[in-house]
């Protein structure tokens, strides 16, 4: 019986596990791979070697904790998560089934593709899903953002301080009582074309360009060096969300202290809201830690 079992090997399930540790709590951090969407790289044409960023550089210092504890860590898919008695039961691919005193749920969410011509063969070579991670690599080029609603307009917003140019497409209409959307209207180097549905992504071993077709059904070739697709990501909660509150949209409701609505869960990162902030989702792993080892402190005094 573990005392806390970490679900998730992104920003934020890497950082509880170790800040778990830190704190002498019996951890298991179970995870398909280390890193979660901060694990791949954006590779441009001209880049030098030292602008080729990695999402793992950053949490190298934590995960180096976890490389060399191989009994903390179990590398494989979770497929089942139910409340028994007074613990949990986590059940995974392999069969196996670990049990502990309470959960910390970092399992992130799922970017939402564009399904298009060129979108999977450039992925990495100038098709983006993080402006937080990759944004400064296109300092002067010409860029586009897909998609409509507060993650793609703080893409656009962002990038416009790093682009040349920065092209929004976005597939409806943008809100109009968005806060965010006179700003952009108001940039000098953002174009915005609404009700735009992207048919392509062009480029040989790099992106150089994106077919579109606008409202009117007109065609545009539109030259970028980089595509970030900003499209409403999907919070991989389907583990609890029959026994945990969840929103509308499936992120997992917590509170203040990351705490969810079954004693002794908690959660952090993607899976609770949309931020896409590598730092924000250390700071919200090692707070979760913190409450748990405060939740488990607690069960323990009461059973003397």
């Amino acid at each position: 019986m573990y005392d806390l079992i970490v679900i998730g090997g992104g920003p934020a399930g890497i950082t509880a596990a170790v800040t778990a540790i830190n704190r002498r709590l019996e951890t298991l951090i179970i995870a398909e791979r280390w890193g979660g969407q901060t694990a791949y790289f954006l590779e441009l044409e001209d880049a030098d070697t030292h602008q080729v960023i990695t999402g793992e550089e950053l949490l190298s210092r934590f995960r180096q904790q976890l490389d060399y504890l191989d009994f903390c860590r179990h590398f494989d898919r979770v497929v089942k998560v139910a409340p028994a008695d007074d613990h949990f039961a986590v059940h995974t691919q392999d069969g196996s089934c670990f049990e502990a005193l309470a959960l910390i749920i970092a399992t992130g969410a799922k970017p939402q593709r564009l399904q298009v011509p060129g979108e999977e063969r450039l992925a990495g070579r100038g098709v983006s899903y993080s402006v937080v991670t990759h944004g400064a690599l296109f300092l002067g080029k010409d860029v586009a953002v897909v998609g409509t609603y507060r993650r793609a307009q703080l893409a656009a917003a962002e990038l416009s301080q790093y682009a040349h140019q920065v092209y929004l497409f976005s597939p409806e209409l943008l809100p109009a009582d968005w806060p965010l959307v006179p700003v952009l209207r108001r940039l000098r180097n953002v174009k915005i074309y609404e009700g735009a549905t992207v048919l392509e992504v062009k480029g040989d071993r790099y992106v150089e360009g994106i077919v579109v077709q606008t409202v009117d059904e007109a065609t545009l070739d539109v030259p970028v060096k980089g595509v970030f697709v900003k499209l409403p990501r999907k919070p991989n909660s389907e583990l609890v969300r029959g026994w945990i509150d969840c929103d509308e949209d499936g992120r997992i409701k917590v509170n203040v202290y990351g705490a969810t609505s079954h004693p002794g869960v908690f959660a952090a990162g993607d899976v609770t809201h949309v931020s896409e902030q590598v730092l924000v989702h250390i700071g919200e792993g090692a707070k979760v830690a913190v409450e748990a080892y405060g939740y488990l402190l607690g069960l323990k005094a009461r059973e003397r």
